[in-house]
């Protein structure tokens, strides 16, 4: 996370946290997490508009939590019907259709395609949602799909992905990351350090957390799950400029797990390399290997 990454409305509420959490840190805290659970309203451009109307849309209805059977309307989106089923996940405040040039690829090369609205994200239902939320309809979703070749997610998304197939009885022949966030923990660290608000707020966070989600955050981090995801075999894209997905952290994380293949490229940062060339063929290389 970094300031130039963040709309001025985020920076401000920044800026009252900071000034509130030492006094209040529950208070804090309970913002914090309405806050990181809101994510971004965005708009697509003409050209994603246009994707989406090629698209076969649908609805799937869902249960919220593994805790909470309350029906939750996702939207579906596909192209293609035959050849190998590949999956989608984009990021957190992101859009499927961010995936263009690559979905151009895939459905060139013979592959069938399948996406969603993550909850809270464009069709989809829900104000608001959380990484133990989009995991458990991820496991849903894989569940009702049957049978995929792959699952390629970017960000937040890729790591919903190595999490859910870490976590959930569900496994797939190839995962693909991209620009991979690799831990919920340390991203709330870097939000609290980044708006300076006070260390005494993160146990409260965390157990707001546990109490709220049924979840401990510190087990939301893929550096518990060394050689633990359940994918025949790993793709790894990241880019030393990527102010998200730090390549640093990425270059350790791959150090303990060298069974990932990876690529490493630089200049595109973090949004871009979803359509770098050397990036997508990347990926049609790994899927047919």
């Amino acid at each position: 996370m970094q300031h130039q990454v963040l709309p001025l409305s985020l920076r401000m509420a920044g800026t009252m946290l900071s000034m509130m959490s030492r006094p209040f840190p529950g208070v804090t805290a309970r913002l914090f997490y309405r806050l990181y659970c809101t994510p971004p309203a965005g708009k697509l451009r003409s050209t994603h508009e246009q994707l989406r109307g090629q698209a076969i849309r649908q609805p799937l209805q869902v249960s919220s939590y593994p805790f909470d059977n309350t029906p939750l309307k996702i939207t579906t989106y596909r192209w293609g019907n035959t050849g190998p089923k590949v999956l989608l996940l984009h990021g957190w405040g992101g859009s499927p259709f961010h995936f263009k040039q690559l979905i151009t690829a895939l459905l060139a090369n013979g592959y069938q395609v399948v996406t969603y609205d993550a909850p809270a994200h464009g069709d989809s239902g829900g104000k608001r949602t959380n990484l133990v939320q989009w995991m458990h309809v991820l496991e849903q979703v894989m569940k009702q799909e049957g049978e995929l070749h792959a699952i390629i997610g970017h960000s937040f998304g890729a790591l919903n992905a190595a999490l859910t197939l870490s976590r959930k009885d569900v496994s797939v022949p190839k995962l693909v990351l991209l620009g991979a966030a690799l831990s919920a923990p340390v991203f709330f660290d870097e939000a609290l350090r980044l708006f300076r608000i006070h260390p005494v707020v993160m146990p409260k966070l965390m157990h707001l957390i546990r109490q709220r989600l049924r979840e401990d955050l510190s087990e939301m981090d893929l550096h518990r799950y060394i050689n633990g995801i359940k994918a025949g075999s790993i793709w790894i894209a990241y880019d030393t400029t990527d102010t998200l997905a730090k390549a640093t952290e990425i270059d350790d994380y791959l150090q303990q797990y060298p069974a990932i293949q990876s690529l490493r490229i630089t200049g595109d940062g973090h949004f871009r390399i979803m359509r770098h060339e050397a990036v997508l063929a990347g990926i049609l290389a790994f899927l047919v290997a």
